[in-house]
């Protein structure tokens, strides 16, 4: 990932790529070489420098919040991978900081700024297939990553790693908190995956406020290739977004089911990774723009417990008006 964002800065208009930090120096020179930056073996070297705004960190999940802490209380903008922190008061804790030091602190949710959801949303803002009624997301990812990523004290398991973008576009699409959980932990595929501790197919159903329920599909051994998608039942029509083999959003109604224009992109998740960092750029600027912050990716890690815990216990959840899950 961080490779890929390094990539995508680079191709951002209104982003300068000064400076390429890696662990590896053969990586971090590499890549730095490639888009014209300098390369270093230690974010911390770069805290010498005055000419730096923000970091980009796509570093392992589990150093997200000392690096990111590291960042802000050096007063740099931090646009950081998926999720904040895998402890949900240590993740409240970092967005504090960013607001305490006036910094932007964004998540990588990347999908809220890629063609087809960006549409998707616009549409069902303006009501174009009325109140929602039923979602159904999917991500299938063709292989799994190495059992030790798997692991959830390193990842925070599939629930969480690929889950967490699911739980944030139920919310974000419909504006509707979500009120209660069930899931299921489906068989076992990759059996080096459970001696991982973690599974590799799962489903659950999320209870909406108003009555509207999602159902999130995520598997590690779909073959084929990285495939996410996204239907929205409203009361008068449907939205439905594709990743495969491009990105787009159809909408379907009365008068039939249309290619929407302004959706259709050759690579959704590029495009999306392209976008976010160019919000990030508008809001360090001061621009008025929506992104997501700590609080986005708390909760997302939140509803990814709440699953954790329903698939295990068999027993749905429902989550208290703060957040905190407890059984039904």
């Amino acid at each position: 990932m961080g490779s890929i964002h390094a990539r995508s800065l680079a191709a951002c208009d209104s982003i300068d790529v000064d400076a390429v930090a890696d662990p590896v120096p053969a990586v971090a020179d590499a890549i730095a070489e490639e888009i014209g930056a300098r390369a270093s073996s230690s974010p911390a070297a770069l805290l010498e420098r005055d000419d730096i705004e923000a970091w980009l960190i796509a570093t392992p999940t589990a150093t997200h919040p000392a690096v990111v802490a590291t960042a802000l209380e050096a007063g740099l903008h931090v646009l950081c991978e998926k999720p904040l922190a895998l402890d949900l008061d240590e993740s409240e804790t970092i967005g504090a900081l960013a607001a305490s030091a006036g910094r932007v602190l964004q998540l990588g949710f990347w999908r809220r700024f890629s063609p087809p959801w960006a549409v998707a949303k616009d549409l069902l803002d303006a009501g174009a297939v009325g109140r929602p009624l039923m979602l159904r997301l999917a991500q299938w990812d063709a292989d799994p990553p190495p059992p030790a990523f798997c692991d959830p004290l390193v990842s925070g398991g599939l629930a969480i790693d690929c889950g967490v973008h699911e739980f944030d576009l139920v919310e974000w699409l419909t504006g509707l908190p979500v009120e209660t959980v069930d899931a299921w932990n489906l068989p076992l595929v990759d059996e080096a995956v459970g001696d991982a501790g973690d599974i590799d197919n799962l489903v659950a159903v999320l209870g909406l406020s108003g009555g509207a329920v999602a159902t999130v599909d995520l598997t590690r051994n779909c073959r084929y290739a990285d495939d996410v998608r996204t239907e929205i039942l409203g009361e008068q029509g449907a939205i439905f977004v594709d990743l495969l083999p491009a990105g787009r959003t159809r909408l379907a109604t009365s008068s039939g089911v249309e290619v929407v224009s302004g959706s259709e992109t050759a690579d959704a998740f590029v495009d999306g990774i392209v976008g976010q960092a160019e919000a990030f750029a508008v809001a360090v600027r001061g621009g008025v723009v929506d992104v997501p912050g700590a609080a986005a990716s708390t909760q997302a890690v939140r509803l990814g417990r709440a699953v954790q815990e329903a698939a295990a216990t068999r027993a749905p959840i429902t989550l208290r008006t703060q957040g905190s899950p407890h059984r039904k």
